[in-house]
């Protein structure tokens, strides 16, 4: 797979989760957010075991420790998302998130003495601020304790990235059914626990199968392929537009207003995607300018 495929595979995957935010407002009207992630972890953890067996994939060392890793990674970031945004703003919760798109290229440095790519991370800066724009444009910025679990949450959701880029030859189909099966491990405290409806409407039901099929299933096993060719600070970049298309399918399901910071948020993010793909180009060019140069 080329390096471009692997940034559509990580493109998408936002599109998916942008539709996403849509539907778990829906799913939240009906579950509690534990339920509702146990339900997506869980449902997605069996769909993700059938390809495994259909194909008769070998379940290696490798994909045990990086699947179970992520898994556990993946969960406790959802889980600190959750604990943040019942002390915080959704528009905060959602922007403090996003950090993780910085943190990426720094734990990279730190665990693998690799110095961020200057283009990289000039995008990453870039769809920073797009993501600050779409979700603070009608509140202030200040921390309280919601904050900085949310902060805990991103830090995690750059190490589950991260930890995806050391997955190597390993399947990614295995990878996948692994980590979301930790996943669904995990939840089950929690989930068992909480109070579970007694009627559910259509659009529940919808926004659950939407959530398992796509959002987790779909999307995850996008993510681990994709990582395997492509780098980590890139993958966060694009995964990080799922803000951008979270604000667009609100405008156009749920019409929601928009304000002129929000649009100017839009481009921004969308500038940061322009600038990851054109990354080999602009680098290939300053080489040859340096070549002249010499």
């Amino acid at each position: 797979m080329s390096k471009q495929k692997a940034n559509l595979y990580c493109l998408l995957t936002a599109v998916i989760w942008g539709g996403g935010f849509v539907a778990t407002e829906m799913g939240l009207d009906s579950f509690t957010p534990f339920a509702f992630l146990l339900l997506r972890f869980a449902g997605g953890a069996v769909l993700a075991w059938i390809p495994v067996l259909l194909h008769h994939e070998k379940i290696t060392k490798q994909a045990l420790k990086i699947g179970t890793i992520s898994g556990v990674l993946l969960y406790l970031a959802f889980a600190f998302q959750t604990f943040g945004l019942e002390r915080t703003t959704t528009g905060m919760n959602a922007f403090l998130t996003a950090v993780n798109v910085i943190c990426v290229p720094f734990i990279v440095w730190i665990l693998y003495r690799k110095k961020p790519d200057p283009i990289v991370f000039a995008a990453a800066v870039i769809c920073l601020i797009g993501i600050g724009c779409l979700s603070l444009s009608s509140g202030s910025f200040s921390l309280n304790a919601g904050d900085w679990l949310t902060l805990v949450c991103a830090v995690l959701f750059a190490g589950q990235i991260v930890s995806l880029s050391k997955a190597g030859s390993a399947s990614a189909t295995v990878i996948n059914a692994v980590q979301l099966s930790v996943a669904a491990l995990c939840a089950l405290p929690f989930g068992l626990t909480t109070t579970w409806p007694s009627h559910l409407e259509g659009s529940a039901i919808l926004s659950v199968l939407y959530s398992i099929v796509l959002a987790t299933f779909v999307c995850y096993w996008l993510q681990t392929t994709a990582q395997q060719y492509t780098s980590p600070a890139a993958c966060s970049i694009l995964l990080g537009t799922e803000s951008l298309w979270g604000n667009l399918f609100g405008f156009l399901i749920l019409h929601e207003a928009k304000t002129p910071i929000m649009i100017v948020g839009g481009l921004l993010i969308f500038a940061s995607v322009l600038l990851v793909e054109a990354a080999p180009a602009i680098e290939a060019f300053l080489a040859r300018k340096r070549v002249r140069q010499a």
